[in-house]
């Protein structure tokens, strides 16, 4: 039977290991290979998003998001000016991420740094409204939807180019809010979480 090592002493061999040059270039291979899978999917489910793809798509698109019951789309009823990508800024900070590395007591862990869902809202100001976020927005719900005028052809009036909000109320329903960055973000969180809860 072969000798019981006592827990001091594994404790000990764990610290040493956790200190070795290899060890750690093998464990930040491993973590940044999690990660990477991660980040993917996180950011694929995002493109992939019908809010993203509608809002994406410009002053033209169809409201595959449904939020709008099918009349208009997202980009005009937000009322972006035409030619802008309100998208792209959103992209660039959910793109961005920081892995920091630590040594304690022999565990050997990641913090992982990416946007918070503040960062988000303050990166995605509606074009009318200071201090009010269309992405928060999309999950809110966003009032107007009855005096949303949109037109296929062209209105010189209009931010969009081709919607305008008029006074009289010229139909019923409202805004139908969907999951949309909160949700991508919890499930983001979730998996960064659990990788950072390895040891190593």
């Amino acid at each position: 039977m072969p000798p019981r090592i006592s827990n001091t002493l594994t404790k000990r061999i764990k610290e040493q290991a956790a200190k070795q040059p290899a060890f750690q270039k093998e464990v930040k291979r491993t973590i940044e290979k999690e990660f990477a899978n991660i980040y993917d999917h996180f950011l694929k489910s995002f493109n992939s998003h019908p809010v993203t793809l509608e809002i994406e798509t410009g002053p033209s698109a169809s409201n595959i998001s449904r939020t709008l019951g099918g009349i208009g789309n997202l980009y005009t009823y937000i009322g972006f000016t035409a030619g802008s990508k309100p998208i792209r800024p959103l992209r660039e900070l959910l793109e961005k991420y920081h892995i920091r590395y630590h040594n304690l007591r022999g565990v050997f862990r990641a913090t992982i740094e990416v946007p918070t869902k503040e960062d988000v809202f303050n990166a995605t100001p509606m074009p009318w409204a200071t201090g009010r976020s269309w992405a928060r927005g999309i999950e809110r719900g966003i009032s107007g939807l009855g005096q949303y005028l949109f037109s296929s052809g062209s209105i010189p009036q209009s931010r969009s180019g081709k919607a305008i909000e008029v006074k009289g109320k010229i139909r019923s329903g409202k805004f139908s809010n969907v999951s949309y960055i909160s949700a991508l973000l919890n499930d983001y969180y979730k998996a960064i979480e659990k990788l950072q809860n390895k040891k190593f």
